[in-house]
């Protein structure tokens, strides 16, 4: 008795201690029936102790089967982690401590649901942290969005431990929801096959709403329009609206939407929701920041591809250097099949294909021209406003524009080319529908304007180049001698004469002066100070030293504001102006001479024949009447003998006159000039060998024949052989060589002598009638003057050439006539 009081004592103060600390117990016989149990554990699964006092352990647990391991026990304690059954059924998770005394086992119970919900909390809580932790580091990459989005999801599903997510962008252009990123725990990533077109509706209602939606069991839930054969079976889904701040107005703009899901029912609790609520704002803030850098890089690509242009504009003036470039660059900022430039023609009812681009068959081909109003880019130049053709299969306004569509070509856009007037146009064109929009023009209106400046300055160029080239060919074509040179007198330009009489390039002659050009063309350099000193045109004539002649002019340049800057310098070669001016004087004087002269001659020669006559029968009575006999008569023989003397003599001397006025009437025959002059030297050899003079010949052979007078002509060699063994000493010498011109068709005949020469000043005068350099009485001075007319009168030309000391030479040039 004594034993049982002390064994309630002992498990009354047990219960007490127990249920103070607030621990279940609960005592059990070795077969685990309960014999004795605390208030705590009473209340832990709410029932009252007669209920359960007896009754075997078990019926507390959901799963048993520990029991058999404490039988083993021989002593000690062993815990466990058990669901624990209550009265009214509900399972709570256990940490159960069971004790083995002599009398069975001793089970102390200690509910650890809270505990396990914290531990939950914390464990989630740990995961969201390095969740956000990860989230941040993958958005701090300088990756591209679709590769940080992707793997976004993948730390998404390892940290949540979901199924699968998936993220749609709505496009900025078109407003369009676009399926972005997917990655699954099976799929892994993102593919074609991916079809999440039943969960499509339920995301957009989440876009709809602005607020995030969750699905705890697809199957039940009217959102989902769930088609077996194509869903991929999940669950419970989360759907959350990506928004971001619009700048202006302060409201949320929805940029996409994440998508979450799971196989099992109600997997995603508040607190999920709410972390991915956080993820979702921040990768809203991720896109749109990733938006606004590719805008900001676009923007920088744009302005940098602009700058480019504008730095090529400025530098080349090749309109399809600057397409080129554009063509090129452009590519990276717009989509495009074919690219191209026209240009309104003068008459500004067609425009030309001026530059193209394109790797498509087409038949509207650079150089081709269309009609103005039949085509988008002619509207788009005459109205100076850009044209946007969204779609060709769905409406053709221009007629023209079919000719694109049958080539494949859906969309197009124009943008005007203008510069104080109307351009043309440049054009991008591109197979797929709807490739353009407004926002493209933000690119393309200030490469229109660069390029406007282009094709204006090119054009401008190019006139000013065909005026150059036109002023060029004619600054060549003059065949004067013309050149400019700066203010201080250097040649900075020259024509093609120039180069040519000296025999030196534009490029050496750049920086002589004008004194040494003079000196390179052997003319007697003037002096030109005053051609600094005034504004007006200076004009000299100028001898060279081989006695050509020539005029020089030299004009002032001025620019716009009258300031001079420069000289034109005019140079021309008058020598054989000159001699035709002298021939055409001295023709114009013997034809006048020779009129005087014949009617002259006649006049006074019937006179000297009735004193001749008279002289004669004079002579013959004082030699009848022996006058001798009378000394007053004496002298009259010589007297009358001098008279019919000199009379004689004047008689040929009009016979010369009448020779040089009247025209030769020999008859002309084709013959051999070459022979001809070896006949003259038969004729001359004998006074030539008289003075000792010595006749040289260099006959070409063989020679054409030609059609002349030989007497006349015979004439010449003899009049200018003879003048030459006049004018030379003893033992001198003469040379008459023969040669064919082809180029000219002419028989040249050049006479040369070691004669003392002709004055210079004397040598314009050789040919006029009556000069001569010889004493009175020794000739007339007709010789060369009638020689000069039979060579014109055989349409030749004699010329003579001498230095002073150093002999003269005669040449003459005959046509050849058949």
């Amino acid at each position: 008795m004594k034993e049982v009081l002390t064994d309630n004592r002992t498990s009354s103060l047990i219960h007490t201690i127990t249920d103070g600390m607030g621990l279940p117990v609960i005592f059990t016989d070795s077969d685990c029936n309960i014999t004795e149990i605390n208030g705590s554990a009473l209340q832990l699964f709410q029932y009252k102790r007669q209920e359960i006092q007896g009754v075997n352990i078990n019926i507390l647990y959901r799963d048993s089967s520990f029991l058999e391991r404490i039988r083993h026990m021989r002593g000690g304690s062993s815990r466990f982690k058990l669901y624990c059954i209550s009265k009214d059924r509900e399972v709570f998770p256990s940490e159960t401590t069971v004790l083995k005394t002599d009398e069975g086992y001793i089970f102390v119970v200690k509910n650890i649901k809270e505990i396990l919900k914290i531990q939950y909390r914390a464990e989630l809580r740990t995961r969201e942290i390095q969740t956000f932790s990860a989230l941040s580091e993958i958005l701090s990459r300088g990756k591209e969005l679709k590769e940080i989005l992707n793997d976004v999801l993948d730390t998404l599903i390892d940290g949540l431990r979901i199924d699968a997510a998936w993220l749609y962008l709505i496009d900025e252009k078109s407003a369009n929801v676009k399926l972005c990123c997917y990655r699954d725990t099976s799929f892994g990533s993102f593919s074609e096959d991916v079809d999440l077109t039943v969960y499509e509706p339920f995301l957009c209602r989440v876009i709809s709403s602005g607020k995030a939606l969750v699905v705890s069991d697809s199957i039940d839930d009217p959102r989902i329009s769930l088609i077996p054969s194509k869903g991929k079976g999940f669950k419970s889904l989360v759907g959350l609206p990506l928004t971001v701040k619009e700048i202006e107005s302060e409201t949320d703009k929805i940029v996409g939407v994440l998508g979450v899901a799971s196989f099992r029912t109600s997997r995603f609790s508040p607190m999920d929701v709410k972390f991915l609520k956080s993820i979702a704002n921040q990768l809203g803030f991720a896109i749109e920041n990733s938006r606004l850098i590719e805008n900001l890089k676009k923007k920088m690509n744009q302005i940098e591809l602009i700058n480019e242009i504008g730095s090529v504009v400025n530098s080349s003036l090749s309109i399809g250097h600057i397409f080129r470039l554009i063509v090129s660059e452009i590519k990276s900022l717009i989509e495009f099949d074919r690219a191209s430039i026209t240009l309104l023609n003068e008459d500004e009812a067609t425009l030309t294909i001026f530059a193209l681009d394109t790797v498509l068959e087409t038949e509207l081909k650079k150089g081709r021209r269309a009609p103005v109003r039949g085509t988008s880019a002619g509207w788009a130049a005459i109205n100076q406003r850009p044209w946007i053709n969204r779609d060709l299969a769905r409406e053709i306004l221009f007629p023209v524009d079919s000719v694109l569509y049958r080539e494949g070509i859906r969309s197009t856009i124009s943008v005007p080319l203008y510069k104080d007037r109307p351009l043309g146009s440049i054009n991008f064109d591109s197979v797929k529908p709807d490739a353009y929009t407004e926002a493209d023009l933000e690119i393309l209106i200030p490469i229109a304007k660069h390029l406007s400046i282009a094709i204006e300055n090119a054009l401008l160029f190019e006139a000013i180049s065909r005026e150059k080239r036109e002023w060029e060919k004619t600054f060549d074509a003059i065949t004067d001698l013309l050149w400019i040179t700066d203010l201080k007198g250097r040649i900075i330009r020259a024509n093609r004469a120039v180069t040519e009489r000296t025999g030196l390039s534009e490029i050496t002659l750049k920086g002589k002066d004008t004194l040494a050009l003079f000196s390179l063309l052997r003319i007697q350099s003037p002096s030109l100070p005053e051609v600094h000193r005034t504004s007006v045109k200076i004009y000299r004539e100028l001898k060279g030293k081989q006695g050509t002649t020539y005029y020089y002019w030299t004009y002032p340049l001025k620019d716009s504001d009258g300031r001079e800057y420069g000289y034109i310098n005019y140079l021309r070669d008058v020598t054989e102006q000159k001699n035709l001016q002298e021939q055409l004087i001295r023709s114009d004087k013997l034809a006048s001479l020779g009129t005087l002269v014949a009617g002259i001659a006649h006049e006074i020669n019937n006179p000297l024949g009735i004193i001749a006559g008279y002289s004669e029968a004079l002579l013959e009575r004082l030699r009848e009447a022996e006058a001798g006999e009378n000394p007053s008569l004496e002298d009259f023989p010589e007297y009358l003998q001098t008279i019919n003397k000199e009379i004689f003599r004047c008689k040929d001397i009009l016979q010369s006159l009448l020779d040089f006025a009247r025209p030769s009437t020999g008859t002309k025959r084709l013959i051999d000039i070459n022979e001809l002059i070896k006949e003259v030297l038969l004729l001359v050899e004998h006074k030539a060998r008289k003075h000792r003079h010595t006749i040289k010949l260099d006959l070409a052979s063989p020679i054409p024949h030609t059609r002349v007078d030989p007497g006349a002509m015979r004439q010449v060699f003899m009049n200018i052989i003879m003048n030459a063994f006049y004018f030379m000493e003893e033992e001198g010498t003469i040379l008459i060589r023969t040669s064919f011109d082809h180029e000219h068709d002419l028989i040249v005949i050049g006479i040369s002598d070691s004669g003392r020469g002709i004055k210079r000043e004397l040598l314009k005068r050789i040919f006029d009638p009556f000069f001569t350099t010889k004493p009175v009485g020794k000739g007339t001075g007709l010789g060369l003057s009638i020689s000069h007319r039979i060579v014109t009168e055989h349409d030749g030309v004699l010329d003579v050439e001498s230095t002073e000391g150093r002999g003269t030479t005669f040449v003459i040039k005959l046509p050849v006539r058949k």
